[in-house]
């Protein structure tokens, strides 16, 4: 009855690690999609690296920001944002929802 418990025990720990190694789809990290328009978003490839970068100096609100990122932005991935632009992995799974 002990080594039954203790095998259940390993095989759940073992389960448990093997989501640790999991391997996470990767993003193309050689080019960078730069837009400011919907239009030019569209442009950009899922997985691609993309930069919202207003116009000139001109800075984004927080809303602008969010809603960015709600539409173009894989959130399986880490997203930087702040009045300057937002950063992320950029997915067309939501472009529909832009239009």
């Amino acid at each position: 009855m002990r080594i039954a418990a203790r095998l259940l025990l390993l095989s759940a720990a073992a389960l448990s690690l093997s989501a640790c190694f999991e391997d996470k789809a990767s993003s193309d990290q050689s080019s960078l999609c730069t837009y400011n328009t919907d239009a030019q978003a569209e442009r950009c490839k899922a997985g691609q690296m993309a930069w919202f970068r207003p116009d000139g100096d001109q800075l984004i609100s927080d809303q602008l920001a969010l809603s960015v990122a709600a539409a173009y932005c894989d959130f399986n991935h880490q997203v930087l944002a702040n009045r300057a632009g937002v950063v992320c992995v950029f997915t067309d799974q939501r472009l529909s929802a832009v239009k």
